[in-house]
């Protein structure tokens, strides 16, 4: 397959067309960004704990996105690759390891071992590969549970606050440091789904996910295609892991590796929409806002919530909130909402 392009309107209009649509993304880009660089200036430090923390799931729910969305794998290995950055980041960081560099070898650690368990899992279809998928990730909490070695003992909680150091600033420099982090993070991983979205690439991970057979009969290297994207979703969240345990300044196997991220994110990518550009980001607000209004204290009844509302989406609207903003009204209208029901129907 071969991307056409013309010469008309030149570099520029070329890059506008792969990011979604001419002139009018500067117009959305420039003031978005301009917003991020100033949040920290105008809210406090909950606050900036919070628009990090958004900023972080936006780029783990896209990561989950392009191989869950685009290619149609439910995939529960990315809880896998987040604790492996931050988990590979700690043993580089308490060996020495100035603290970018550190966070490259735990995103390294992450990418050798999507290419290593890549090759034989995307070879598998339906639930053996998601069960594949939750095997590798239990399989990593428990050898880092009981690895101990380059200063790292996995069954402790390791402080690694000095080793990133960042000490001398105060606790809100130190929280605006991290969420400019998250937000380019978050903005890397909306630039790649961009591209992918306008790119051959984008076309053949649809296609492979529409009709996996015609997509190779046609030419496409289904396995090459599945294993890239796979690579790229794993370093998105590995980057992440990396970034979210240099901020917190402590690093636990458990949470690193806990499953209930991963369950998050799938909830949040189809609460919006999955494969599409914005659909991930309406489900992170929404499923972070109702957490958020919960609170700490009735967080299973927030799991519970989150989980009734996506199967009621996924019933009515099963391409995901994102075509409320799509089609308006129409989306509701009883012909849509019946339509939708029948590709449900048991036959």
């Amino acid at each position: 397959m071969k991307l056409e392009t013309t010469a008309s309107g030149g570099g520029l209009l070329r890059w506008q067309r792969r990011l979604g649509g001419g002139p009018w993304v500067a117009a959305w880009a420039v003031p978005l960004a301009l917003m991020l660089f100033l949040l920290p200036e105008v809210t406090g430090a909950y606050g900036i704990r919070v628009a990090g923390t958004i900023m972080m799931y936006i780029a783990l729910a896209q990561a989950w996105n392009l191989i869950g969305g685009y290619v149609g794998l439910m995939s529960l290995a990315h809880s896998a690759f987040f604790g492996l950055g931050a988990i590979g980041m700690t043993i580089f960081l308490i060996n020495g390891v100035p603290l970018l560099l550190a966070g490259l070898g735990g995103v390294a650690l992450a990418v050798s071992a999507a290419l290593v368990v890549g090759l034989p899992t995307l070879r598998l279809q339906g639930h053996y590969f998601v069960i594949a998928t939750l095997i590798i990730n239990e399989a990593l909490v428990n050898g880092f549970l009981n690895f101990s070695a380059f200063g790292f003992h996995g069954a402790i909680s390791q402080n690694i606050i000095a080793e990133v150091g960042l000490m001398e600033l105060d606790g809100a420099a130190y929280n605006r440091v991290f969420f400019y982090a998250m937000a380019v993070l978050a903005g890397v991983a909306m630039l790649i789904v961009m591209l992918f979205e306008r790119s051959r690439w984008g076309l053949a991970l649809k296609a492979i996910r529409d009709a996996e057979p015609a997509a190779a009969a046609i030419g496409i290297s289904v396995a090459g295609v599945k294993l890239g994207i796979f690579v790229v979703s794993a370093a998105l969240a590995a980057t992440a892991g990396a970034v979210w345990a240099a901020w917190l300044g402590t690093v636990d196997t458990t949470s690193a590796f806990d499953i209930t991220l991963t369950f998050e994110i799938i909830v949040m990518v189809f609460l919006g929409g999955r494969g599409t550009t914005w659909g991930p980001i309406i489900g992170v607000l929404i499923v972070f806002s109702l957490n958020e209004m919960i609170g700490v204290e009735f967080a299973e009844l927030s799991t519970i919530i989150s989980g009734l509302i996506v199967v009621v989406v996924v019933l009515l609207q099963p391409d995901g909130l994102i075509e409320l903003f799509r089609q308006g009204p129409r989306a509701l209208s009883l012909r849509v909402i019946s339509a939708n029901l029948r590709r449900y129907q048991v036959k």
